[in-house]
């Protein structure tokens, strides 16, 4: 990365048009990860999270799976007895730590009824039915489309409200330039969200910021200069999600749209 063409140039006037062309195929997958982490098939199983199993769950897990291995591998009296004993070991710190995680959350979530709600539901076992969803992403659009041309059609009559606002003497002729160390905190302290039009993984740009911050910076002052935001940044990925939990998934009035941007 640092022999990209992101920090080639740096000090030089130059538009943030090709800047904006530069940052995308330097951070792209196909440039660095086919390159140094080529794809491979791996399996993997899917299996329910369990928020409670920590460090101390894992080492007694470790201890019964060894004690098991000894007891496979000599089938003697002694080494059934040990595994055994740390089988039930195993299962006293599963229910201890079980016990004290839900106890605390229900504690934690004491006065939010309806986050109590959801977590006794999965403390229950009990899963929300959820129907397929057999709307095409054209049935959402037309939905929306005309969802909003039916308001506009309500409003347009409405007349228009007078606001009210009066001159002052302070001006805004411009602005102020971003530093590399304001946009190194910024990235530092936002969350690690990734969308998947991201040319590269938000933990990825975060551990690069050192890096990528002296260009990012000049990315962000050329388009502030010039008042232009660049149509590679305006993409977003744009998610249906129901309004409330339990709503019928053939009704498209029961969803919202959720744009997810990129981290930059």
């Amino acid at each position: 990365m640092r022999n990209g063409n992101c920090f080639k140039g740096r000090g030089k006037p130059v538009s943030h048009r090709p800047l904006c062309h530069i940052f995308f195929p330097t951070l792209m997958p196909a440039n660095i990860f086919d390159k140094h982490c080529p794809s491979v098939k791996v399996r993997r199983r899917v299996k329910p999270s369990t928020p409670w199993f920590d460090a101390d769950c894992r080492a007694a897990l470790r201890s019964a799976r060894a004690a098991e291995c000894r007891f496979r591998r000599n089938h003697s009296q002694a080494d059934r007895s040990s595994w055994t004993t740390k089988l039930k070991t195993m299962r006293l710190v599963y229910e201890k730590k079980s016990n004290e995680f839900w106890r605390n959350e229900i504690a934690a979530n004491s006065g939010n009824t309806k986050r109590l709600w959801r977590m006794m539901q999965g403390l229950l076992g009990e899963t929300s039915a959820t129907e397929t969803c057999v709307h095409t992403a054209d049935d959402f659009a037309t939905f929306f489309k005309n969802k909003v041309n039916a308001v506009r059609a309500s409003t347009a009559a409405t007349p228009l409200y007078e606001v009210l606002y009066r001159m002052t003497a302070s001006t805004w002729d411009g602005w102020s330039a971003v530093t590399a160390d304001e946009v190194e905190k910024l990235i530092a302290s936002a969350l690690n969200k990734t969308c998947q039009l991201d040319p590269a993984p938000t933990w990825l740009v975060k551990e690069m910021r050192a890096l990528l911050e002296p260009f990012t910076a000049l990315l962000f002052n050329r388009s502030l200069a010039v008042g232009s935001f660049r149509t590679e940044f305006k993409q977003v990925v744009v998610r249906l999600l129901l309004k409330k939990s339990g709503l019928g998934a053939s009704d498209l009035k029961n969803y919202r749209p959720v744009s997810n941007l990129l981290f930059l």
